[in-house]
């Protein structure tokens, strides 16, 4: 992996190298193609603006030549090093940075409300301990109507839910459902689910809490689940959501993150790797921490 990584870093050096003077010949065309343009728009000389915008599209071309390394860098770290790095924790590993968990899965769970637009990327599926995921980052947009002093009605979708949606598939199959979620819940299909609490004070302030009955809930949340939950609940901004369901825990996380990402201009070495490997980390860190390989879940 020292050799792989060195390459990368070597080929990362050579584009931020590219990028950067791309970036400066851009500033410096576009300075003369504003100057220009504002001369000949006050002194009435069309030769000025003409030329204003010829150096104006030599400006943009640069700039585009930059956002065209920085696109090739990215692909670097998303066939290279992402997918050398889920080999090497994973079984059966499959790594698509432009697929993702589709929406009908995350809308069946009915913990969440319905979006009107949705994105997702970086789809990995492998197994773990004999565990199997998928995960993916999603993006959830709601339809907004917003009407101006005109009486003029404006549509924009804004996001109410962006960060990572996991699904663990264990071997046993529950006939009752389980949804624990962070907040007030208030999207939450509760048809034929009761509403209970735990005998943790903090738990309940955080999370609300749905199961088929209450004995199915106390089966899946233990005292040593209810620790679990809290410590991942730190761990993130935002807020998170749980479902048991059939053989599946489905894990939400919205905390407005772009997981898997690396910046050009950050070296790629073993210290900035560990920061960047969190990210990949977590998928086995669930399975760890909620020891879904355990005969409970056989």
């Amino acid at each position: 992996m020292n050799e792989k990584l060195q390459s990368i870093e070597n080929r990362r050096l050579e584009i931020e190298k590219r990028h950067k003077k791309n970036i400066l010949i851009g500033v410096l065309t576009l300075i003369p193609a504003i100057l220009l343009g504002a001369l000949g728009v006050t002194s009435e000389l069309t030769v000025f603006i003409i030329l204003g915008i010829v150096i104006f599209i030599v400006s943009i071309f640069f700039f585009g030549r930059a956002s065209a390394e920085a696109s090739k860098f990215r692909k670097i770290i998303k066939r290279e090093l992402i997918h050398a790095l889920l080999a090497e924790e994973f079984e059966e590993v499959i790594y698509d940075p432009k697929s993702t968990i589709p929406v009908s899965r995350i809308n069946a769970t009915g913990t969440i409300k319905r979006p009107d637009r949705f994105y997702g990327e970086d789809y990995i599926k492998g197994t773990y301990k004999g565990v199997g995921f998928e995960v993916s980052d999603v993006d959830l947009k709601q339809r907004v109507e917003r009407r101006d002093q005109n009486g003029n009605v404006h549509v924009s979708y804004e996001t109410y839910f962006k960060g990572r949606w996991y699904i663990y598939k264990f071997q046993k199959h529950f006939d009752q459902v389980l949804k624990v979620v962070e907040g007030r819940g208030n999207y939450v299909n509760r048809k034929n689910l009761v509403k209970f609490d735990t005998e943790s004070i903090e738990f309940n302030k955080k999370f609300d809490i749905f199961a088929t009955s209450q004995e199915f809930g106390f089966y899946l949340i233990t005292s040593s689940m209810i620790e679990k939950l809290l410590e991942l609940e730190k761990l993130h901004r935002g807020s998170i959501l749980y479902c048991f369901m059939n053989n599946e825990l489905h894990i939400g996380v919205n905390d407005r993150k772009n997981y898997l990402e690396f910046k050009l201009k950050t070296p790629i070495n073993e210290e900035t790797l560990d920061i960047f490997m969190s990210d990949i980390e977590l998928i086995p860190a669930i399975i760890n921490e909620f020891r879904l390989d355990s005969v409970k879940f056989k």
